[in-house]
């Protein structure tokens, strides 16, 4: 059996659900997802030449950390088309966390605007 260092999840709602850390909760997800993509995608938004993409991932992409005790971040946002001094990317460990993240990355993709 294979394990993986960090664990899957589907959204229920707004609610993280964990699924497990094993290729059968890995397949459980990705067959979630392509079921129901339109809960992977929280926020688009084009600013200019830049687009704002803020999606849930389905697993844990902070589990390198070295504190295990934090939560699982499973939502990121990130700027493609950026200039190099603009942050390019965050990610967060809960929906609205993410949706406010998002719009604080819009407003700070506008502001290069003016």
């Amino acid at each position: 059996m294979i394990i993986f260092p960090f664990g899957f999840y589907v959204l229920d709602g707004k609610t993280p659900v964990y699924v497990g850390n094993d290729l059968e909760a890995q397949n459980t997800v990705r067959a979630w997802m392509e079921a129901n993509p339109d809960q992977i995608r929280l926020g688009f938004d084009e600013v200019g030449p830049m687009q704002v993409l803020t999606v849930f991932q389905g697993s844990d992409h902070g589990a390198s950390r070295s504190r295990m005790d934090q939560a699982p971040l499973l939502f990121e946002t990130t700027i493609s088309g950026a200039p190099d001094d603009l942050e390019a990317r965050r990610r967060y460990n809960d929906y609205d966390a993410a949706l406010g993240g998002h719009a604080e990355l819009v407003g700070l993709a506008n502001s290069r605007l003016s």
